[in-house]
């Protein structure tokens, strides 16, 4: 199985992949978690085994986790390749949302696939549009149901479901684990700009460092975090 997940880093030349990331973001959680050869993530709008992943290398490693994605053909092909993980097909909503209902409707094109996670308003405007019903979950009840399958804790957790990001912590301080690290997308142009979101406020009073911002995505560690374990 090993040596299965690691031919997964050869690129089409033989060539060491280096990265996943959409941004290299990965490179800096595998760095910090270099000495850690076992872990549990959580990735929220996971889109893809391997393109624009941030776990794929912590996947290739060893590591186990639980990937959630509205789009079908994503879940699909990551219960194919990550066996060994919880695969759950959901739109992430907000608590009051979740709490309401069980699915949401979204807009989604012909030309949807594994290039992009289909979410409510930011569908294409190409191709003929149809109206598709999706899981609906809050990221509370993902985290209470992942804690269950990490009996260590949550190591690393992604969030990246186009523009709604800052709504899945809202309820952070609510969570029954917070993950030692945490990328989250905040589509602030420079580090001052990061300050000044929602998302900076909420981690900030959850016990987290601001610690990375690379592209757009913003990296958090708990103040208690010690690099490996």
């Amino acid at each position: 199985m090993r040596i299965r997940r690691l031919l997964h880093l050869l690129g089409p030349h033989g060539k060491i992949k280096a990265r996943f990331g959409q941004w290299g973001e990965d490179v800096i959680v595998h760095r910090n978690f270099d000495k850690q050869k076992q872990g549990f993530y959580v990735d929220i709008g996971a889109h893809h085994p391997f393109a624009h992943s941030n776990t794929a290398r912590l996947w290739l490693r060893g590591w186990t986790g639980v990937n959630v994605d509205a789009n079908r053909k994503s879940v699909d092909i990551l219960r194919r390749v990550r066996r060994q993980d919880r695969t759950i097909w959901a739109a992430v909503v907000s608590d009051n949302i979740a709490a309401e209902r069980d699915t949401i409707d979204f807009f989604a094109t012909e030309q949807t696939d594994l290039t992009g996670t289909v979410v409510p308003e930011m569908a294409s405007d190409r191709g003929k549009q149809t109206s598709i019903t999706v899981p609906c979950r809050s990221v509370a009840s993902i985290i209470e149901e992942s804690a269950e399958l990490a009996p260590n804790g949550i190591d690393f957790m992604n969030i990246d479901i186009e523009g709604m990001d800052e709504e899945a912590i809202a309820s952070l301080a609510e969570w029954p684990q917070k993950p030692r690290m945490i990328a989250i997308e905040t589509y602030a142009q420079t580090i001052p700009d990061v300050m000044q979101t929602e998302t900076f406020r909420i981690m900030s009073e959850n016990g987290y460092d601001f610690r990375f911002q690379v592209g757009l995505t913003s990296i958090y560690m708990r103040k208690d975090f010690h690099r490996g374990r």
